[in-house]
């Protein structure tokens, strides 16, 4: 075996100090690339998503009822719960505002902690109504008898023209504490205020559940039911002859409320 010259050793050394320092230069270089091209994480805003104050229930169970069998079907039936308070409100409705011939609204609250005192009647007539947009004045007429006692009820016009006729009304209770109102439109007549009283006749109690003051509530107005409507169907055209409390001067509602 020949011997390995000292030049060539030398040559080899270099040789291998060359590659080595080839080698870091590449780590170095793919080092810096990876760098260069990689993507900065995504930090999404944590913004907090505004909950709606009332929740609608997804699969409502009936707790009241109405029966008009004028409309051919039932009254879409939506229940909405307070996010915090617990407040309960059962919403029936019937026909489209503007749209159908006959439109009917009813809403019964039971208020939970969210709410300790119900506002007055009467603003309570008027936002309803404000949500119709009344293509006039918003005028407070005489309380309507009805099973549940007197009832606050309010007249104004919607519609092109004002060619719709709707009565709000609402009747509140503290003991127990709930709420009943509504409205009730006609397209092209006058709505009879005597049907809205029958329509409150129709309104009964399915189930209540626990609550006991509030079945109470129910039981004794049934007490007062007229059963009206029972051979004749509601009748939404204006009356031939009108009761006196028909003919009586209104009060207009707008603005201020400084006339009531």
């Amino acid at each position: 075996m020949l011997p390995v010259s000292p030049t060539l050793k030398a040559e080899l050394r270099a040789i291998a100090v060359r590659l080595l320092a080839y080698l870091c230069g590449i780590t170095c270089l793919a080092i810096v690339t990876a760098e260069l091209f990689k993507s900065n994480p995504v930090v999404a805003a944590a913004e907090p998503v505004e909950r709606p104050e009332w929740i609608t229930v997804e699969r409502p169970y009936p707790a009241f009822e109405v029966n008009l069998p004028e409309f051919g079907e039932g009254p879409r039936y939506t229940i909405r719960r307070h996010e915090l308070g617990g407040g309960r409100k059962d919403i029936l409705t019937f026909g489209e505002p503007g749209r159908s011939v006959r439109y009917i609204a009813i809403e019964i609250y039971r208020p939970g902690g969210e709410q300790a005192h119900f506002e007055d009647p009467v603003r309570a007539l008027v936002a309803r109504a404000e949500a119709l947009e009344p293509s006039g004045d918003i005028r407070a007429s005489f309380p309507i008898e009805t099973k549940y006692g007197p009832v606050t009820t309010a007249d104004f016009a919607f519609g092109r023209f004002g060619g719709g006729h709707c009565v709000g009304f609402v009747r509140t209770s503290h003991a127990p504490r709930l709420q009943i109102s509504g409205v009730s439109c006609n397209m092209g007549a006058l709505v009879d205020r005597s049907s809205v009283a029958c329509l409150l006749d129709r309104l009964t109690l399915l189930s209540a559940g626990s609550d006991r003051a509030t079945a109470g509530f129910f039981a004794r107005a049934e007490v007062n039911r007229k059963f009206c409507g029972q051979r004749d169907p509601l009748m939404y055209a204006t009356p031939r002859h009108q009761s006196p409390a028909e003919h009586a001067p209104t009060v207009r509602l707008r603005g201020a409320l400084a006339s009531r």
